[in-house]
């Protein structure tokens, strides 16, 4: 098997079966299997994938285990010699495994490579801030520090030197973390944007407001932590509880109580140390 594609849904039913069928619809020589993760939807994701007319492979999470730890899950049970971890709210174009794979096999220095991301009205959709967004604009290969992960390939060689994604992030900053493992290890991530696929974006967390908010800043402090040591960290942690001080305030008086409680949480996290993640 050349490539295995790894799909990881929660709560995915308005998307996940574009997504299959943009998969199948893919035009390539290479030979691939798709591995579908549920973590213990609620919106009648299971049903679809378990009528699809799609030859996937199913994994039912009895609950949900986060998305780094169910794309390793996926991985496990996968037999490609190549991987495509890809977001179950993206449509693909036809074209786009045959670009992805073909650079990767032919620069195999390669550790990453990822394709164009595309707003649903067309327009462009950046890696990370918008402050790197010319980054992502040209035409030609370029590498990055930085990939989102809606899409990412590389060789099983390279996920396993990694280690997968880091389970400690359940959501948010796992693919932060990992673009910096492989670029550690000293191989570079290229932006391909002959490769094209359309992401919607938001859809696991469109209703997870204050979890979603306190987890991608839980998932911060953590990297700080991991990458650039306790004396970095301790910094990182004083100067947020301050900067959150103000959020708290803003959000509390203007009645928006869920962004104020999850600032509170994030607060909390700054004086008291990490929990386990609340999604």
């Amino acid at each position: 098997m050349d490539l295995s594609i790894v799909i990881v849904n929660y709560n995915g039913a308005p998307f996940i079966q574009g997504c299959l069928d943009s998969v199948f619809s893919s035009v390539t020589a290479y030979s691939y299997d798709v591995i579908v993760v549920d973590n213990a939807s609620k919106d009648g994701s299971v049903a679809i994938l378990s009528e699809s007319p799609h030859p996937i492979g199913l994994i039912k999470n009895a609950s949900n285990r986060g998305f780094s730890a169910a794309n390793n899950q996926g991985v496990a049970q996968s037999a490609g010699k190549y991987i495509f971890l890809l977001n179950n709210d993206t449509v693909i174009a036809d074209d786009t495994i045959q670009c992805l794979l073909d650079y990767l096999i032919a620069h195999p220095e390669v550790g990453l490579v990822a394709p164009q991301l595309l707003n649903r009205d067309g327009s462009l959709q950046g890696h990370g801030s918008g402050m790197m967004k010319w980054k992502y604009s040209g035409k030609t290969p370029v590498s990055v520090s930085f990939v989102t992960g809606a899409a990412m390939l590389l060789s099983r060689e390279v996920y396993l030197k990694v280690g997968g994604l880091d389970e400690h992030y359940f959501f948010y900053n796992e693919d932060l973390d990992f673009c910096k493992t492989i670029r550690k290890l000293g191989y570079p991530i290229i932006y391909l944007p002959t490769a094209r696929l359309t992401h919607f974006g938001g859809l696991s967390t469109a209703t997870r407001k204050r979890e979603s908010i306190v987890e991608g800043y839980r998932g911060g402090l953590y990297f700080c932590k991991k990458h650039y040591g306790k004396w970095v960290y301790n910094l990182y942690r004083v100067v947020l509880f301050f900067d959150l001080i103000p959020r708290y305030l803003i959000n509390r008086i203007g009645g928006r109580n869920q962004h104020a409680l999850a600032y509170l949480d994030i607060m909390q996290l700054t004086l008291f140390g990490e929990r386990k993640p609340t999604l």
